[in-house]
């Protein structure tokens, strides 16, 4: 077994194809379906379950995955700590909830990117519930999530700090948070999302029941929704200032306690920090300075 029967291992259980994974690395299928044999031959397990539409992880490789992930990573620092005046090459796998990709990574990625173009990036978006399985499955390097997280195998560190605003459609006349949440549907991402969890956390502490709820999988619809007075939602105002100015949306201040909602920056414990991970930490710490 070398580094390459990992790679094309990772590509085969990605895409769940001994097919899409060849032609993603370039070689012919039936050299890639070799290879996966011949691996398991050696290891003495069944890597993959196989099907008439493809292939899927055993428990076995499960764990070969996330093993062979570490492998990859201790190869990437060593490289990195023999070369440490090289620029930092590879891939750097990032997670974020939607509305910190919409409105606080842009920029950040493109200064990365200016810098260090040698690195590929990869950004996953998804609510924080979502992220830290990914990350703790191995699937992302780091993620940018909700806090708070308070996990064993997880080290966090404070990126941001949202102020959450009740957001509902643009009225003429004023309303009070009380009028607003009487008999109102809320629009919210699926299950695991923190910001969903904090606005029925309001909820509750008001005594207000929504009179249903509207699951949305972008950031841009539940604005859609919001704008055209299908109900409200709670949100980052650092997302929805741009429709606070231009007056298609209105926002209702939040108690408190309930106001500030901190993104941290995660990664796992047992995970050697590549170069493109360090400089990519190192870089967010100087632009929040």
């Amino acid at each position: 077994m070398d580094l390459d029967d990992i790679k094309v291992f990772r590509q085969v259980a990605l895409h769940g194809s001994m097919t899409q994974a060849a032609e993603m690395l370039g070689y012919a299928q039936s050299s890639v379906t070799a290879r996966i044999r011949k691996l398991e031959a050696n290891l003495k397990v069944d890597l993959f379950y196989r099907n008439a539409k493809g292939v899927q992880l055993t428990p076995a490789g499960q764990i070969f995955l996330e093993q062979g992930l570490k492998i990859n990573q201790l190869m990437e620092e060593l490289y990195s700590r023999l070369n440490p005046a090289k620029t930092p090459g590879g891939l750097l796998r990032l997670g974020a909830m939607e509305t910190t990709a919409a409105t606080r990574l842009p920029s950040l990625l493109k200064k990365y990117h200016s810098l260090y173009d040698h690195v590929e990036l990869s950004l996953q978006t998804g609510p924080t519930e979502y992220l830290i399985n990914q990350l703790l499955h191995y699937e992302l390097d780091l993620a940018f999530v909700a806090a708070p997280v308070n996990h064993p195998e997880i080290t966090e560190i404070e990126s941001f700090n949202e102020e959450m605003v009740l957001v509902a459609e643009k009225k003429e006349t004023i309303q009070d948070i009380p009028e607003i949440m009487r008999n109102r549907t809320i629009l919210v991402f699926r299950p695991g999302c923190s910001y969903r969890a904090l606005l029925e956390r309001y909820l509750l502490e008001s005594n207000s029941a929504p009179l249903r709820r509207f699951e949305f999988g972008s950031l841009e619809a539940i604005i859609g929704g919001v704008s055209a007075g299908i109900g409200i939602s709670l949100l980052p105002r650092s997302v929805i200032e741009d429709k606070l100015q231009s007056n298609t949306l209105t926002a209702y201040e939040l108690p408190a306690h309930l106001r500030s909602c901190p993104t941290m920056l995660i990664r796992r414990k047992d995970v050697v920090q590549t170069a493109a991970m360090t400089h990519f930490t190192d870089l967010l710490w100087a632009e929040n300075r």
